[in-house]
């Protein structure tokens, strides 16, 4: 029997990290629990101090190494400066050099921060890497304004990404904006697969059940209309911005909630709406981890893509409207933002607006209430059948693997 292909899997992220358990781990998970995978994996995170593993992710921990994985969590230093970075990366390189002394000679990244970090690793190690879920997080920051274009993180972090891309064996990126730069524009040699954020088809699903007891515990009646979104406030996202939006749709609609899952705290998110004169009465604050969160989707009508538009968000493949759409969800969503507002328009599965400004989403919503004037079933029905094409676990796992094994091979 030929022996397993160590990888080490780089996640410059928490192992807990929604980002991590909704994405990339559903198809690692799902090789850990098939028998004679082919592959050995070891998993190198960043832990944050201030989110110690529950007991219940403790007992995932111990269940996946009797599985086989090995796994080294690394202490993440907060903080945006150069110095708190090259520690994070100093610390990165020490382990996978041990790793590669022991037979490991393929590495995973997930994001293009993550694959900056493997790509810098590789060139002394030699190690095949695979770029999972590449964007340009460097663009990303212009456009949100986060970063100058003549600032030393601009320039350090767009040098990367193209020298990573060009350096990779094999990369998975979720649209055919990313293919065409890539292969057309970059000419980078690497293997491309397309695979967008991936959504757990049978995690995210419509139960009634579900439903009615959210509703119960927000206070909302069965008929009450809900927006769902489930997100941050400010750098890559809207900030006040999404609290405009909410009152200019209650101006159409005054019997509209909205259902906000974040980690902000209450007072935060209070502020923004207090300032966009929102009563605190009309819409709900919920702190949810990962492993509940699908509740609320069940109790949704429609969901909220708060990107802010720009020349980079068409790269982008956002997590949620695989989630949205399993559910059986419709999105509103900015004109450019990924392949998804072509999906919203072309599948009539959401609404598109050019930005979050009054005009835009005033006019949207005669568009908007069709969707909450259809037959709930069938509403759900379509958006569920489009998702689970696009976006569905069951149809991305297999081109996953067909990455791994152009890495492997």
């Amino acid at each position: 029997m030929p022996k397993p292909a160590k990888i080490i899997i780089f996640f410059y992220n928490r192992f807990f990290d929604p980002v991590i358990q909704s994405n990339c781990w559903l198809y690692v998970r799902a090789l850990l629990e098939e028998n004679h995978s082919g592959y050995q994996f070891h998993l190198i995170t960043y832990e944050d101090d201030r989110f110690p593993l529950s007991p219940e992710q403790r007992e995932l921990v111990e269940r996946w190494k009797s599985l086989g994985l090995e796994w080294t969590p690394l202490r993440w230093h907060p903080g945006t400066s150069l110095k708190s970075k090259g520690m994070d990366l100093l610390a990165g390189f020490r382990q996978v050099a041990r790793l590669r002394l022991k037979g490991y000679r393929h590495i995973i990244s997930l994001a293009s921060v993550a694959g900056a970090y493997a790509y810098l690793y590789c060139l002394p190690l030699r190690l095949r890497l695979f770029m999972y879920q590449f964007e340009p997080h460097s663009e990303y920051a212009l456009d949100n304004k986060m970063w100058r274009p003549d600032s030393l993180q601009y320039k350090i972090m767009h040098w990367l990404e193209r020298r990573s891309a060009h350096y990779a064996r094999v990369i998975g990126s979720g649209t055919r904006f990313m293919q065409a730069r890539l292969q057309q524009e970059w000419k980078v040699k690497a293997r491309f697969f397309k695979i967008p954020s991936v959504a757990d088809d049978q995690k995210f699903q419509f139960r009634p059940l579900d439903r009615a007891e959210v509703r119960g515990e927000l206070g909302l009646s069965q008929e009450t209309r809900v927006l769902l979104y489930p997100g941050k406030f400010g750098d890559l996202y809207y900030r006040g911005e999404t609290a405009w939006m909410y009152r200019w749709l209650r101006e159409k609609d005054p019997t509209l909630h909205l259902v906000i899952i974040t980690p902000h705290q209450d007072e935060e998110v209070e502020l923004l709406f207090n300032e966009a004169g929102v009563d605190r009465a009309c819409y709900s604050i919920v702190h949810c981890d990962y492993a509940r969160i699908h509740r609320y989707y069940s109790a949704a009508d429609v969901g909220i893509i708060a990107v802010p538009p720009g020349p980079s968000k068409k790269f982008i493949s956002n997590i949620k409207v695989g989630e949205y759409l399993c559910s059986g969800l419709p999105y509103l969503i900015t004109r450019g933002v990924s392949e998804d507002y072509c999906y919203a328009e072309e599948q009539g599965v959401g609404v598109v607006v050019d930005d979050f400004r009054e005009k835009d989403i005033k006019d949207a919503w005669p568009i908007l209430e069709k969707y909450f004037l259809m037959d709930p079933e069938l509403r759900r029905s379509h958006c569920r059948e489009v998702g689970l094409s696009y976006r569905g676990y069951s149809n991305l796992n297999p081109v996953f693997r067909q990455a791994l094994e152009a890495l492997t091979s």
